[in-house]
């Protein structure tokens, strides 16, 4: 496992989440991570908050150089999945590069504009096309919804690649937060079933085990950005009509030794995050199985720290995931595709 540097300007000593040693620069987290989204008197400020979000996503503008449109992908059973596009300006005829990108969210909020502005990164710095779908979410949608909506935009992208002006032999998946449990388990969906493969995925502080319990990090959840109460009533509620959890739901609760010939790895933990554990744990996972993996903990970070996409710190962080994103991209070139 190539740990590729530890990007450590603040603490060499990890220390107590209490504390909130945040890395200079770092405005801190929001409050989000702080509400009982399983709480029924909270339900209309929830759906109040998920449709400004909507609003804001539908108003934003992309920097110069790149467009945002927005199209309607076919779920298999007749009912659409709204789908937006960051991409190169002046480029729709020519076979780029692609994404998935799976938004964060705890499987309760849609896409929100901080995503779409990572998106614009990735897309003008790698020229490349990014799928960001609006999937379903909770509380009406519980699993697997979430999980076939991206799975099916994805198997859309495979299928329609040349006329949405994509190379399909150079797709990313990427996913943060609970988005991340959607690309770890599309990734080990589509390598067994043998179909179209990513070339790599990208997990940023994942949530990929409903077993909280399990994680060292999980003990220190005082107030943090998204603390272990608001994970444990998540998985709750996504599971909840799951009579077993398993992989590809649950990435970690997958057979390790059927991740071999997954894809590379990227993997980003927080340090100050309860889901530190269970990331670093995958990553060794993915490492036992023979699979590249670059793991990069982050100091003095915290779950969502990247919505502040023009702060120095998280600009370094996010050169580091563009580097990642461009070995696998240029590695592709070189192997045979399954």
């Amino acid at each position: 496992m190539n740990t590729c540097g530890r990007l450590d300007e603040h603490a060499k000593e990890r220390k107590s989440f209490t504390k909130q040693a945040y890395a200079p620069g770092l405005k801190g987290p929001g409050p989000l991570g702080r509400i009982d989204f399983g709480n029924p008197a909270l339900k209309p400020m929830l759906r109040m908050m998920a449709d400004n979000m909507k609003k804001d996503t539908r108003a934003y503008h992309p920097p110069e150089g790149l467009r945002l449109r927005s199209l309607s992908v076919d779920n298999g059973n007749g009912r659409q999945i709204w789908c937006f596009v960051m991409e190169p300006e002046g480029e729709e005829t020519r076979s780029l590069p692609g994404m998935l990108y799976c938004h964060g969210g705890g499987f309760f909020l849609p896409l929100q504009v901080p995503a779409l502005r990572l998106a614009a990164k990735y897309a003008a710095a790698l020229h490349m096309r990014i799928f960001l779908p609006e999937y379903r979410l909770l509380p009406e949608h519980p699993a697997p919804a979430a999980f076939d909506d991206c799975l099916a935009v994805w198997r859309q992208m495979m299928v329609r690649a040349e006329a949405l002006g994509l190379d399909a032999t150079k797709i990313l998946l990427y996913g943060e937060s609970a988005g991340g449990a959607l690309a770890a388990g599309m990734a080990q969906q589509l390598l067994a079933e043998c179909d179209v493969r990513p070339v790599g995925q990208l997990l940023i502080y994942p949530v990929l085990d409903d077993r909280c319990g399990r994680y060292a990090s999980m003990e220190q959840s005082v107030d943090v950005a998204w603390p272990r109460s608001s994970n444990e009533q998540m998985w709750r509620e996504y599971l909840r009509d799951i009579t077993s959890p398993a992989a590809p739901l649950v990435p970690l609760r997958t057979d390790y030794s059927a991740l071999a010939g997954l894809p590379p790895a990227y993997i980003e933990p927080q340090e100050i995050d309860i889901l530190h554990d269970e990331a670093v744990t995958y990553a060794e996972a993915l490492t036992a199985a023979g699979i590249t993996v670059q793991l990069n903990e982050v100091s003095g970070s915290y779950h969502g720290f990247d919505a502040e996409s023009d702060n120095a710190f998280v600009s370094r962080v996010i050169q580091r995931r563009l580097c990642a994103m461009k070995t696998m991209l240029e590695s592709s070139s070189r192997q045979p595709r399954p």
